[in-house]
């Protein structure tokens, strides 16, 4: 009879299961979890803890207890706390080397917890550190400092009028001197043509030729002889009269238009007056925007959070590949290491995919839950980009929120990004808005809607806010200084009792701008504007009388040509008057 079970054979078999599977159970775990800690460690460059790993078979899958990742800034804190994380995996692709999680749960997720021990690696602490870019996402405070700069309270001090007028030309003097240059030079013209035209001297010799002419007469032949002698006489001084009154309409109109611009140089002043006011006073026109000062720092702060993490999470992102090439590459395979051969796939994976997770986590605003879809660096070769929709209810002050996006990185050449942001019912209570002490401004109760939209195309961003608030109390004062606008403000401001602000966000991720509109703006410009428009005044005045002071030498000089110009004019009157009388005097008979 033969035997069908080799005893031998199957102790051996049973001896050999029993072994992989104690192994299993005594050692994989543990296998697992000390090689995520040392991964992560490694990848985050400081401390990954986890508490407990559970590999399992049938069915395949993982599950995470206790994981703490250390922020490398902050050794004692934690930039993320996990409670429990629970995947399942596809065998099928394991054995081909790719991870592929259907289905994630991950559960009690914090941020910035604190930490009992520090997570800072010493090794790791030791080896040298690129050097961030200031000009960069990284450089989140170089950023900040330069698109928001600091509160400045508008100031009501007079510029100092003495060092204004050291360093600007004023149009002013320089018309009253270039007048006096033109009235020069068209005196010394004019005297010129006086040379040309008939003078006393002419006149003179007409008077004898006239004289002449009546010592000639006599009989009637003498006078009828005589007549063709008076008329050529007329003929000349009526030609040369001509020319003297031609001569005087055309200084009469130079001599009107000077005396124009010279009265008007008393009013010259108020152009100069009104460029320099505007560009060194304030003016009520320079507070339609208010609001920037009082909002954007603090939204500012918080463009400058999501810099901050885009910055985290962009040493990632960057190992995104360019893509697939449709032409194949030509490798030489290093000797002995063999070449990895990427075989087409129906459909095509990548070789690491979370194709659904669902996240729960708690933040100091309160708890909220979402899920994440197609979770991939290899966008391209899924075919699908990465969206992510998260919902909050019933927050400790927020009624509801909502957070849908999509990073697409399909063509890993052009990323799009989008996120839309809604809170509804946000409570702010005892919220700093400006912390100078020049302003001290606080929201102490507000409720209301805030909704964001931003967009990004590869690192051109584009963002726009919107808010409005009710059941409003600002908390403010005039500041230490006690200043006569910061008392308007704060008196105008604390009797809101609602308002609303709009802002755009454009540039790019390393420089970007930030440009805010509220309703404020008219409330604060009418508090201020009559505090205003009375410096203003006064700088405007002093203005007005040292410039005047400057002018008046210039314009005493312009005077002074123009009043050489009389006597041109008294000339030409003259000999026009002495022509008419030899005119009047040359009839026949004499």
């Amino acid at each position: 009879m033969k035997r069908w079970i080799r005893w031998k054979g199957l102790i051996a078999f049973v001896a050999a299961v029993a072994i992989i599977a104690l192994v299993w159970i005594l050692v994989v775990d543990t296998v697992v979890r000390r090689g995520i800690e040392t991964v992560g460690t490694r990848a985050v460059g400081a401390r990954v803890d986890l508490a407990k790993a559970d590999l399992s078979l049938f069915p395949t899958g993982l599950e995470l207890t206790g994981l703490a990742v250390t922020n490398p800034d902050a050794p004692m804190q934690n930039a993320i706390e996990i409670a429990h994380v629970k995947m399942d995996l596809d065998p099928r692709y394991l054995i081909r080397r790719k991870v592929i999680i259907g289905d994630m749960f991950v559960e009690g997720m914090r941020f910035g917890t604190p930490r009992k021990v520090s997570g800072e690696v010493p090794a790791l602490a030791d080896q040298p550190k690129e050097e961030k870019k200031t000009d960069g996402p990284s450089g989140t405070e170089t950023v900040l400092e330069k698109v928001c700069g600091e509160f400045s309270m508008p100031s009501l001090a007079q510029p100092d009028v003495a060092a204004i007028l050291a360093k600007e030309p004023l149009a002013s003097v320089q018309l009253a001197q270039d007048l006096e240059k033109k009235i020069n030079a068209d005196k010394e013209r004019w005297e010129k043509e006086l040379t040309r035209l008939a003078d006393e001297k002419t006149l003179a010799n007409y008077e004898a030729r006239i004289q002449k002419l009546k010592g000639a007469g006599g009989s009637l032949g003498s006078i009828l002889g005589a007549a063709g002698d008076v008329q050529q006489l007329q003929a000349d001084i009526r030609k040369d009269i001509s020319l003297l009154e031609k001569a005087q309409t055309a200084f009469t109109k130079d001599l009107t238009t000077y005396r124009q611009q010279v009265g008007s140089l008393t009013q010259a002043p108020l152009a100069d007056v009104k460029r320099l006011a505007d560009k060194y006073s304030l003016t009520s026109a320079g507070l339609g925007n208010l609001s920037q000062l009082i909002f954007g720092e603090r939204l500012c702060g918080w463009m400058g959070t999501v810099v901050e993490w885009h910055g985290k999470i962009r040493p990632y992102l960057d190992r995104i590949p360019e893509g697939r090439s449709d032409e194949p590459v030509a490798q030489k395979p290093l000797r002995g290491k063999g070449l990895n051969i990427r075989f087409a796939e129906i459909p095509p994976m990548p070789d690491f995919l979370i194709r659904n997770m669902k996240i729960s986590a708690d933040l100091t605003a309160g708890k909220f839950s979402g899920k994440i879809e197609n979770i991939t660096l290899d966008q391209h070769i899924l075919g699908s980009p990465t969206t992510f929709a998260f919902l909050g209810k019933n927050m400790p002050q927020i009624d509801a929120l909502s957070l849908i996006g999509t990073a697409n990185y399909i063509n890993p050449g052009e990323p799009k990004n989008d996120a839309q942001l809604s809170l509804k019912g946000l409570g702010l209570a005892n919220l700093p808005l400006v912390k100078t002490d020049a302003f001290p401004l606080t929201v102490k109760h507000a409720i209301g809607n805030l909704n964001l939209n931003l967009a990004t195309v590869d690192d051109v961003l584009d963002a726009a806010v919107k808010g409005d608030f009710n059941t409003v109390q600002f908390v403010a004062d005039g500041g230490k200084e006690q200043t006569a606008i910061a008392g308007a403000m704060a008196a105008a401001i604390t009797s809101i009792d609602r308002f609303s602000l709009e802002a755009d966000v454009n540039g790019t991720v390393d420089a970007y701008t930030v440009d805010v509109k509220s309703d404020l703006d008219k409330v604060l410009k009418s508090a201020v504007g009559n505090l205003v428009n009375a410096q203003s005044g006064k700088f405007k005045a002093s203005l007005k009388e040292e410039i005047s002071k400057r002018l008046k030498d210039p314009m005493a000089e312009a005077q002074g040509s123009l009043a050489a110009l009389d006597a041109i004019e008294a000339e030409l009157s003259k000999r026009l008057d002495l022509g008419d009388d030899l005119l009047k005097g040359l009839k026949l008979p004499f």
